[in-house]
């Protein structure tokens, strides 16, 4: 029984350090779920737009919406892989909630912060090369400004605390 549980436990942490790619196409079924029982990690390529609207939405009619929930239940990290101008279209709320990381050209983590007044230290924890949504109410201390620009992390500004198909 030894030998069988610390088998179980060798793949489990096998797991954890493996990934794969996966790239997105609405015309096409997504993997099986397969996938999540040999890695820890899932890159998705070629995100849309809709998949985010409908993902937030959670409209179970969408086979890649299922899919990805499957895998959150498997305890898979997600990283989405977009590009800048889709920051915009990703609500607030699901990049501080969401166990999914969304990563802009391939080396920018898109981080928020739920305090009101972000400060020093905790910039100073964030990845370099992030970029980081606000909203228009939070308030950025200057030495958090200071940090971010050493860290090289560019802030967007929301005027509202959704993305823009939410206001």
């Amino acid at each position: 029984m030894d030998s069988l549980l610390q088998q179980v436990m060798h793949r489990l942490e096998e797991r954890k350090r493996t990934s794969t790619d996966v790239s997105f196409n609405q015309q096409v079924a997504p993997p099986s779920e397969q996938i999540f029982l040999r890695n820890g990690k899932v890159i998705l390529r070629n995100i849309s737009i809709s998949l985010v609207k409908d993902l937030y939405s959670m409209e179970k009619t969408n086979a890649w919406v299922n899919w990805v929930l499957e895998g959150i239940s498997y305890d898979v990290k997600f990283y989405f892989l977009i590009n800048e101008q889709m920051v915009n279209f990703i609500p607030r709320m699901m990049i501080l909630d969401w166990p999914i990381l969304f990563v802009v050209d391939n080396e920018s983590p898109v981080i928020a912060s739920h305090n009101r007044i972000i400060t020093r230290g905790e910039i100073a924890a964030k990845p370099d090369k992030s970029i980081l949504v606000r909203y228009q109410k939070q308030f950025i201390t200057d030495e958090a400004i200071d940090i971010c620009n050493y860290k090289k992390i560019k802030i967007k500004i929301r005027t509202e605390e959704n993305c823009i198909w939410r206001e």
